[in-house]
């Protein structure tokens, strides 16, 4: 490898040059009109600056650095977010028509890959946490459960961590997949920090046959910077590529890959002592937050994440309090807020600056009272643990369409899905059954205000289903 920072000093070279452009892309090298000077950086594939499709020379060199720091057999750059590595990783295990065991919770895209690539998705139901309501994992009891229920597929599919930061057991799912001869892949958008120094193992790193990684979610990476680890056989690789070649951008942005550069030389810095030291400063700050009444702060393996609920309070409401003292937080669902803090040392000046800033924000939300639109206990989904589709996706595009109300609806086919975003879960997928669960917690998230997507008419308080459906 020539540079640390291939792709970075690979574009530094080219802005040397001072070059004039007569290519795309039509901001002209930042001079079509007076712009910011990181316009300079977003350049094309030019010569010299090597071929996103077929690197040859600083992104292969920088894909090479990045696979030795995650000790992959094979990684990947991803410029169109973890999303379309979730796509890829469908499309190289599964033809159409074929069976991959799929977790509920896993992020809508996975189940918009499952749909337009024609596989036919069994459902995983994790465990829920009684204590606090929020959904885990995948036991390895219920991916057992599925093998036997419905046999034949040819994939599991995860996610870990959760958007809360737990970890699923990884090495008792790479054992049961293994003995199935099955590949285990696994959606890792939010652990792309996980590793030795950080102290959480990476999926990958515990067995697992492909992760996908939102470098921009943990570490210092533009928005879409995302990247792959694989250990596929060669022939799944070329499958693997073929679809990444089909699914993402002929135009790659080179600020992105400057980031993904930049954020991989970061990252392979880091130090067991680092880490120690920043998750020290971490736990200081939380220790402060948790002497408020009525808060509480929950962490889980991540713990550069933390949840928190102020007893009486939405997350909502929470979440718009931190707000107006300037805490811009994750997301809000249900009566908690999901908070990522910075991977850097917290100085104890910046943890009492953050704490009088909670202080204020509890105060103030405090002199507004209640909200009408206040957190209630939010049910629990059904113990239905493995389930499948009641329709499958070629029967739902023929399929007559109707509205009925909420209540009406269960016992029906879904032709909408409707996802509580963010996280961007899916509460109810197109092609289930519509279960008495799944109507309840609707409802729920529209008492608490919850921002949801999809639903033509759910306004009005009705979904699209099968017109032809049963009573349960």
């Amino acid at each position: 490898m020539k540079h640390e920072l291939p792709i970075v000093h690979a574009l530094q070279r080219h802005l040397d040059r001072t070059p004039i452009s007569w290519h795309v892309p039509g901001h002209k090298n930042g001079t079509l009109t007076p712009l910011p000077d990181f316009f300079k950086w977003d350049v094309t594939e030019l010569p010299g600056l090597d071929d996103f499709h077929h690197p040859e020379e600083a992104i292969a060199d920088a894909i090479a650095l990045l696979r030795k720091v995650y000790d992959a057999k094979a990684s990947h750059f991803l410029v169109n977010g973890s999303t379309v590595g979730n796509w890829a990783m469908l499309a190289a295990i599964a033809t159409r028509g074929e069976r991959v065991y799929v977790q509920r919770n896993s992020h809508k895209s996975v189940f918009n890959a499952l749909e337009w690539l024609g596989i036919e998705p069994i459902f995983l139901e994790p465990d829920i946490h009684e204590e606090t309501g929020i959904s885990g994992h995948v036991s390895r009891e219920t991916l057992k459960e599925a093998f036997t229920k419905y046999p034949g597929g040819v994939g599991v599919f995860i996610t870990s961590p959760t958007y809360y930061g737990e970890a699923a057991d990884i090495m008792s799912l790479v054992q049961l997949t293994a003995s199935h001869e099955l590949p285990l892949l696994v959606d890792e958008a939010h652990g792309a920090h996980f590793g030795e120094a950080f102290g959480v193992r990476s999926a990958f790193e515990l067995g697992a046959t492909a992760v996908v990684q939102s470098a921009h979610k943990t570490l210092p990476a533009l928005t879409m910077g995302a990247w792959m680890h694989e250990r596929f056989s060669e022939k799944t690789r070329r499958k693997l590529q073929r679809a990444l070649q089909a699914f993402q951008t002929s135009s790659p942005s080179y600020l992105l890959l400057a980031s993904l550069d930049y954020a991989r030389s970061y990252r392979e810095q880091w130090t067991v002592k680092g880490m120690s030291d920043i998750q020290a400063s971490h736990d200081a700050f939380i220790e402060a937050l948790q002497r408020f009444d009525h808060m509480t702060v929950l962490r889980f393996d991540d713990w550069s994440r933390m949840t928190l609920t102020y007893e009486g309070y939405s997350g909502d409401a929470l979440l718009h309090a931190l707000r107006a003292v300037q805490l811009d937080a994750e997301f809000a669902l249900g009566d908690h807020v999901v908070c990522i803090l910075p991977l850097r040392p917290l100085a104890k000046s910046e943890q009492n600056d953050w704490v009088h800033r909670v202080e204020r924000a509890i105060q103030m939300m405090k002199s507004e009272g209640i909200p009408l639109k206040r957190y209630i206990e939010q049910p629990i989904m059904g113990k239905i643990q493995v389930s499948a589709l009641s329709c499958s996706y070629e029967q739902l595009e023929q399929a007559t369409g109707t509205f009925r109300q909420l209540d009406e609806c269960i016992g029906h086919v879904s032709l909408e899905t409707i996802i509580p975003y963010p996280p961007g879960i899916p509460l109810i997928v197109r092609g289930e059954r519509i279960t008495a669960e799944q109507v309840l917690r609707l409802r729920h998230y529209q008492t608490v205000a919850v921002h949801l997507q999809g639903g033509e008419q759910l306004q009005r308080g009705a979904l699209r289903v099968i017109e032809e459906g049963f009573e349960e």
